[in-house]
């Protein structure tokens, strides 16, 4: 939509277009891109070829951090097995660190912090960006930069990884009930052995340390951008939006990372919107990942005559009083390993309601009284009837999505787009 609207297009970083265990392709221009390089949390691909390229001395520590995925043994152009040399690598580099921490996702990295992915990710987007107000000035342009951290493992370089004290940190929550029988959950918890610490209050709070590191890391390169707008004279003219894919449970309920646990700590994403024409303030509209296409079409006047399943939030950047956010949204991860998948809705009132689709199991929090998540209402017999309402307005909410989903896959006819209505449960494609 921007590159058609005649913006000029870069984006650099984490696309999680391609499955991991596949080979990155070169570039992601396919999806609208004049510009675009790769490189996700394996690490292997542009960011790692560069390093052997550019800095051969570090290329064995650069290895040693990458994740061995299935195309190693044939890996590159040149189909080389570096499979051996990894293994060296991460003996040499890696496993110490890991054998001296608490838990094996829990130490320093051992690359200097210019050479981090985190840093690479950085100058490539602020290379694009200074190409174009030299070459393509009389153009507007988009940039998406994409960071992989943070993210497990918790592994700040020099000097994040000290930066923060784990005594300043906060203890992580208890878990809410420990004992309630949740098969999901109980086996989240063996996540690459964080069931061994997950009592662990010190290592915790040294994890916690740690994550803070790589947050204040990704800070440090966010202000670099923020630097180069400004003394190129764009800020005044520039919209930057800032947002995550997904919170960390950091211990939390003896909990780690994300995916299908659905507490607050791991599906609450920040989201900061600056620029001209954008108010100050804090706005707690309920606000869904559907929404950021409507939206930055809005604040970079684009009309977009695509359907939209999200709402533009541009009024809420805007005004102090605006109301234009959901009344529910939903929330699911891909199933896990064990084919395991739960379901939530988070309602604008504060509610939250999951169900878990092996065991019907579930949870119902008011996230008003109890935002810590310790009082789980769901079998409460005092709150059946507000478990019977939020019962409906999860399956009705569940049903739209089926129905979205359904929708995508009909066909056009004589060339003309279809679009569906529903009654009763039936699908009513019109053309």
């Amino acid at each position: 939509m921007f590159q058609q609207g005649g913006y000029r297009t870069g984006g650099f970083g984490k696309f999680h277009a391609t499955p991991m265990q596949q080979p990155l392709p070169e570039n992601f221009n396919y999806l609208g891109f004049d510009e675009s390089i790769p490189t996700e949390d394996p690490k292997l691909g542009p960011w790692l070829d560069w390093i052997e390229r550019e800095h051969p001395e570090h290329y064995d520590k650069a290895l040693a951090v990458s994740w061995q995925m299935p195309y190693c043994n044939e890996y590159g152009p040149d189909k080389r097995d570096i499979r051996p040399a990894m293994l060296k690598a991460k003996e040499k580099y890696l496993n110490a660190r890991r054998e001296a921490s608490d838990w094996a996702l829990m130490y320093t990295s051992p690359l200097p912090k210019e050479l981090h992915q985190t840093t690479y990710i950085t100058d490539i987007s602020l290379s694009f960006m200074q190409r174009h107000l030299k070459d393509h000035s009389d153009k507007p342009f988009m940039t998406f930069v994409s960071y992989v951290d943070p993210h497990d493992p918790y592994d700040p370089p020099e000097p994040y990884d000290t930066m923060f004290d784990p005594a300043d940190m906060p203890d992580p929550l208890p878990s809410a009930e420990p004992d309630n029988g949740c098969r999901i959950l109980d086996e989240s918890r063996d996540f690459n052995g964080f069931r061994a610490i997950s009592d662990n209050k010190a290592a915790i709070r040294k994890l916690r340390a740690l994550y803070h590191g790589s947050i204040r890391f990704i800070d440090d390169q966010v202000s670099r951008i923020v630097k180069f707008l400004e003394e190129n004279n764009q800020l005044d003219n520039t919209i930057i939006v800032f947002t995550t894919d997904h919170g960390d449970m950091m211990g939390d309920h003896r909990l780690i990372t994300k995916g299908v646990k659905h507490y607050d700590k791991s599906i609450r994403c920040p989201l900061i919107v600056s620029g001209a024409g954008i108010s100050k303030g804090i706005t707690d509209r309920l606000t869904s990942s559907l929404d950021f296409f409507p939206t930055l079409c809005d604040l970079a006047g684009l009309d977009c005559t695509l359907p939209l399943e999200g709402k533009s939030f541009v009024k809420s950047c805007s005004s102090d009083n605006a109301d234009d956010g959901w009344d529910v949204v939903t929330v699911q991860a891909p199933p896990d390993v064990n084919k395991k998948t739960i379901y939530s809705i988070i309602t604008a009132d504060g509610w939250r309601f999951s169900i878990y689709d092996e065991d019907r199991q579930g949870e119902m929090f008011n996230l008003r009284d109890d935002p810590d998540e310790q009082k789980n209402l769901y079998n409460d017999s005092a709150w059946t009837q507000k478990r019977l309402e939020l019962s409906e307005l999860h399956t009705r909410a569940y049903m739209q999505y089926s129905y979205t989903q359904q929708y995508r896959n009909l066909p056009t006819q004589n060339g003309r787009k279809c679009i569906v209505s529903s009654n009763l449960g039936k699908l009513k494609p019109t053309c």
